[in-house]
């Protein structure tokens, strides 16, 4: 549910007869009374110029476009779109025509991965902050204003995730990621964190990966930037790893001292995985991806080990409560062999990172 072009909440219910059932539009109504906080967006003179970074191997070309298109349509007033094609060369057809002039740019980067890409992709901007989204989302039009608006605002902040929501949700596996995942959102409402805010909240904190929201919606500072360095290359969509790649960066942000925020007015739709094979592949892909980003940062500091260690009954717990506990939906019906497919991956993380790493090294 929407109010003042903001998402206040989200309401689990099945249409029947074409009609909503009377406990959501009772739902609905009780809503409406809510008074909500204000979070301002700022106005264009307050605002510094962004950069936002497409990293694509176009395998859907009318997807690319949409999601240029939607960001050609940002209300915002100086920012400019990055779209790095990060396909092997032999594969490389022309990538579609955009609209939107000298306000688009393309490069190439030819090794693999979207980390390598993003990276690529910082290099080559301008702005003030540097945003990211993926070439199968949609922004909202306020998005980039309320990324710009936070960092303006809240002078500590050094990053921010955002609010995805789903595009569609026309097939049963589109349904199962939200009601597995509960979506790639933590919540509805603004926080911050950091190592020191988050002591005695979270006993999962920092290395509880839903807090940071997806790499389809994602900001950092410039200076951040430049003070942890880029995307771990070795991990993320791409490479052997598989995935993890920008919650891998958001932990090194803070595990150095750096504050997060998490911003659901900055709002990006996302195209779930329509099939069930697909479905199921990204479950296991999404556990391959956490624990080859755990075993970078433990390679790159051994004291992580300990931390990790520390967190794994809580962790144990959090992976393997109900389907009602875990879902937002009343009657979650996500295939029973998700869980499965997921702690799969989560084995083979630590392999697949040692992969990643040797064939990056020594076949590039």
């Amino acid at each position: 549910m929407f109010r003042r072009g903001r998402a206040i909440a989200v309401i689990d219910g099945r249409v029947e007869n074409n009609a909503l059932p009377a406990s959501v539009i009772q739902r609905i109504n009780e809503l409406k009374q809510i008074e909500l906080p204000s979070r301002d967006l700022l106005s264009d003179e307050l605002l510094s110029k962004a950069s936002v970074v497409v990293a694509t191997i176009c395998e859907d070309p009318a997807e690319l476009v949409r999601t240029v298109e939607s960001l050609l349509m940002l209300d915002y007033p100086d920012f400019e779109i990055i779209v790095v094609d990060n396909r092997h060369s032999a594969d490389r057809r022309p990538l579609p025509s955009f609209p939107g002039g000298s306000k688009v740019h393309v490069f190439w980067e030819p090794r693999r991965g979207v980390s390598a890409a993003r990276n690529l992709g910082i290099a080559k901007s301008t702005g003030d902050f540097v945003a990211f989204t993926d070439d199968d989302a949609v922004v909202d039009p306020n998005w980039l204003r309320a990324m710009g608006s936070t960092f303006a605002i809240e002078s500590d902040v050094e990053a921010i995730g955002g609010l995805v929501l789903p595009l569609e949700l026309e097939t049963a596996p589109q349904l199962w990621f939200e009601e597995f995942y509960g979506g790639f959102s933590p919540s509805l409402r603004f926080e911050k964190m950091s190592v020191e805010l988050m002591r005695g909240v979270d006993e999962m904190f920092p290395y509880a990966i839903g807090v940071f929201g997806a790499g389809c919606n994602m900001a950092f500072r410039r200076s951040a930037l430049t003070r942890i360095g880029g995307f771990d290359i070795y991990i993320g969509g791409g490479t052997l790893a598989r995935a993890g790649e920008d919650v891998a960066l958001a932990l090194k942000l803070v595990v150095t001292g750096g504050t997060y925020a998490y911003e659901p007015a900055a709002l990006v739709r996302h195209s779930h995985r329509r099939t069930e094979a697909e479905f199921l592949k990204q479950a296991f892909n999404y556990g391959t991806g956490l624990t080859a980003l755990f075993s970078a940062m433990i390679v790159r500091d051994p004291r992580h080990l300990v931390s990790i260690v520390r967190r794994v009954p809580y962790g144990f717990r959090h992976l393997t409560r109900s389907p009602e506990a875990r879902s937002p939906s009343a009657a979650p019906s996500y295939p029973r062999e998700t869980l499965a497919y997921q702690i799969l991956g989560m084995l083979y993380g630590p392999l697949a990172y040692a992969r990643s790493v040797v064939s990056m090294k020594w076949f590039s």
